[in-house]
């Protein structure tokens, strides 16, 4: 393996950066990652890592055959040769005109493995990006030495108070940390550790996602107990504490504030939780990528309601979920199937929204903002764009080259306006 320093944006791009309030130092010319000879090779060192903390999607695609291999990347070679503007963090790109000149950070991202370490803070953090894909730098002040390594970031939570919570997966410091608004210099301050994995909360090992639950409370789902639990609200007398179905504090170190069980408690259980959603009736939403299905169940007594995507609709493997604004639509990451599926909810059935000739490789995040929903594609290290109306991709990766695999693309409420 060697060490890579990636230059994301040449001279031109820094002093456009400095046009809108992000510091000069913010942006990732000296933001360093881990990035093997041959990406599609792990090392060693990195299998183990791997194995040890199952992160993010399986590294395996459905590109079993040669004809599917050729159809997907005859696909991503003819996207490439469009006319397009090049992608605003590939460091041949011309500059960018006046026009593409982002009034602040649209767009936050995490990434997988390494990640991307901050040269200003020394360590790991949310990347920024401007409503048109250009790099924008960490976005994270620095947390104190004292909470420990951060590593692994994953999934992202904007709070109605312009607050933010970020989860920290490494499983020797799992927590969940809570940054206020940002400040001039687009860097949101560390406002403390909302919760931790403990002795007291056992449950809470390598978390991936969350979701705001109808009562306030914060809904995680956790890789490696493979289990949602609840968390008192911030702001409240009870917050970032496991809660019980009643809302008080769950003392049951073993179990505490235990929602969704596995499938090791239960046979309804979840085998391998990835995203949660929460829809506008309160109905928790999860997805069980072991299972290949969606479920829904009620976020404070546990019961499983239903199933509401399986095989049977031709998910396979389900990463995360996306409520559409309007909150009529369901969308889901299948990364195994390199697609996206959608239904209407409540009970409408799963289909194909972007099929695997899109070009996708290994579905991850997603996201929606003015008409067009994001595709996190992690193995080729993109976000690529597509028309919510019709399901028709940009000619062009909306952002490409990305020093490790994207995971969570959300975007940040303080720019973001719908």
């Amino acid at each position: 393996m060697r060490i890579a320093s990636l230059l994301f944006m040449h001279g031109s791009s820094l002093r456009r950066l400095s046009t809108f309030g992000i510091a000069l130092a913010l942006p990732f010319a000296a933001i360093a990652c881990d990035i093997p000879d041959d990406p599609t090779q792990d090392t060693a060192a990195q299998t183990e890592k791997k194995e040890h903390h199952h992160h993010g999607e399986s590294r395996e695609t459905n590109d079993d055959s040669s004809a599917a291999k050729h159809t997907h990347e005859s696909h991503k070679t003819d996207r490439d040769r469009g006319d397009s503007r090049q992608s605003s963090i590939d460091p041949s790109a011309p500059p960018a005109s006046s026009s593409t000149i982002p009034s602040g950070v649209r767009w936050y991202m995490t990434l997988h493995g390494a990640g991307a370490r901050d040269p200003v803070t020394g360590q790991e953090s949310v990347l920024g990006f401007g409503a048109d894909g250009i790099a924008a730098g960490g976005v994270l002040a620095k947390v104190p030495d004292a909470e420990g390594e951060l590593q692994d970031l994953r999934g992202m939570l904007p709070l109605a108070d312009d607050t933010l919570l970020v989860i920290s997966a490494w499983k020797h410091n799992t927590q969940i940390l809570r940054f206020g608004a940002p400040a001039s210099d687009a860097r949101r301050p560390f406002l403390g550790v909302f919760a931790r994995s403990d002795d007291n909360n056992q449950l809470l090992v390598h978390p991936y996602a969350m979701a705001v639950a109808p009562d306030g409370s914060i809904l995680v789902s956790n890789q490696d107990s493979n289990t949602v639990t609840r968390y008192g609200a911030p702001n409240s007398p009870n917050a970032g504490k496991p809660l019980t179905s009643s809302g008080a504090i769950d003392a049951d170190t073993k179990s505490a504030g235990l929602v969704v069980p596995s499938h090791e408690m239960t046979k309804h259980g979840v085998k391998e939780v990835r995203g949660i959603a929460v829809t506008s009736d309160g109905t928790l939403l999860v997805a069980d990528r072991g299972k290949g299905e969606v479920t829904a169940w009620n976020p404070t007594t546990g019961e499983r309601l239903r199933v509401l995507a399986s095989k049977n609709d031709g998910i396979e493997t389900p990463i995360q979920l996306l409520i559409a604004p309007d909150e009529s639509t369901l969308y889901i990451s299948d990364n195994k199937r390199n697609e996206v599926f959608r239904l209407q909810l409540p009970d409408g059935k799963a289909s194909v929204f972007i099929g695997e000739d899109a070009g996708i490789d290994a579905t991850s995040s997603l996201a929606i903002h003015d008409g067009y929903l994001y595709v996190g594609s992690r193995k080729a290290r993109e976000i690529l764009r597509f028309r919510l109306s019709d399901g028709v991709a940009d000619e062009k990766p909306f952002i490409a080259n990305l020093p490790d695999n994207p995971e969570f693309f959300i975007a940040n409420p303080s720019e973001a306006k719908p």
